[in-house]
């Protein structure tokens, strides 16, 4: 029978790697106490009045094309806000809620009057930024605190050109309509696409390589109408799409969000409700490297002749190498397969003992 043997030492190594565009991983993001950054807005309604609603911008301008070395130019652009992202502990929010599994919070500030608005948030190791709900008095002044019924997973651990991934959640609220207290509920669904890269240009931050990510939500709304009964009842559907650009250690640099529709937007829309462009951070450049695979585990299929490898994903590791060797004195190992993934397959076709080892790549 062919032996083999899983290696409790895991090896962590960054050879020379050529890559055509930038990988975002979860170190690039913000997701510590006391880091935060800045962005320039048009004025975005953060209150009950509508009058505080700002104007829709042209973005004809801004957007761009999907594809292959871009360049996205938001130097200029609305100054009518500036908003401040401080990241906090979650017990520095007011709130009677408890938003249970969120380790951390995004807290949005409004220079113009001080209103704030807060994401609760959680960093999974080798997974990404989970979303636990919400705290926005706009939403619903009595009741400002809003918990998913199911954390949503916005941006995961490694992100690249040509990614795709759907989330969705659910959430309810109460809206003041007619003097009456409405109780709604949102059925959130997302999907993303990494649909460009190239060279984005920030104010006062210079140009910096980016990913763009194309993003379409669909809201279904029920609501339960008082003095008719208890059931929920469908009111429609609403869209709205989002753009992001990311940049290495600087998170998020520009967003940009469409107007609200019955119908899907399309990705040449050109009015937006809120343009950000990113113009200060305290991210620096990180120090933190790809950590070593844990928890390999290997199972043998029924016939005898092949073996599955499989691991825990390790933070900020975009791929990772999978090596094996017959000898383990001799230090002699051999590459198997490169993968994006956490599972390998290997064929056993000799008597003698086999070692592997997962090494984790960024």
């Amino acid at each position: 029978m062919a032996w083999v043997v899983a290696l409790g030492l895991m090896v962590s190594m960054t050879p020379d790697r050529v890559q055509a565009q930038i990988t975002i991983t979860t170190k690039d993001m913000f997701s510590k106490e006391g880091q935060y950054y800045k962005m320039y807005s048009n004025f975005v309604k953060h209150s009950k009045s509508e009058e505080e609603a700002g104007e829709e911008v042209d973005v004809t301008d801004y957007i761009g094309d999907e594809g292959e070395d871009q360049v996205w130019d938001f130097r200029d652009g609305p100054e009518d806000e500036e908003i401040r992202f401080d990241y906090v502990k979650p017990s520095e929010i007011d709130t009677d809620v408890e938003f249970e599994g969120a380790t951390i919070v995004e807290r949005a500030t409004f220079k113009s009057t001080d209103a704030q608005k807060s994401l609760f948030l959680d960093m999974k190791k080798g997974v990404g930024r989970f979303v636990y709900g919400f705290h926005d008095p706009v939403v619903y002044e009595a009741k400002p605190s809003v918990v998913f019924s199911g954390r949503l997973l916005d941006f995961p651990a490694v992100i690249q050109y040509e990614d795709e991934w759907d989330s969705s959640t659910s959430f309810e609220i109460e809206v003041e309509s007619l003097n009456l207290i409405v109780p709604t509920k949102l059925v959130y669904e997302s999907s993303m696409r990494v649909d460009a890269h190239g060279i984005v240009m920030l104010p006062e931050q210079g140009f910096h390589d980016c990913l763009r990510i194309n993003e379409l939500v669909k809201y279904d709304q029920f609501v339960k109408i008082p003095g008719l009964g208890d059931d929920w009842m469908n009111a429609g559907s609403a869209y709205v799409r989002n753009y992001y650009w990311l940049a290495k250690d600087m998170g998020i640099v520009a967003q940009i969000t469409s107007t609200q529709d019955t119908a899907p937007i399309p990705d040449d829309f050109t009015a937006a409700t809120a343009i950000w462009r990113q113009f200060e951070n305290n991210h620096g450049t990180s120090d933190e490297t790809a950590e070593p695979v844990e928890g390999l585990e290997i199972t043998f299929d029924p016939k005898g002749n092949r073996v599955l490898l499989n691991w825990k994903k390790a933070e900020n590791a975009v791929a990772y190498m999978v090596q094996y060797t017959d000898n383990l004195g001799a230090n002699n190992w051999k590459d198997l397969k490169e993968t994006s993934g956490n599972f390998a397959l290997d064929s056993i076709s000799s008597e003698k003992q086999r070692f592997y080892r997962i090494v984790s790549l960024e």
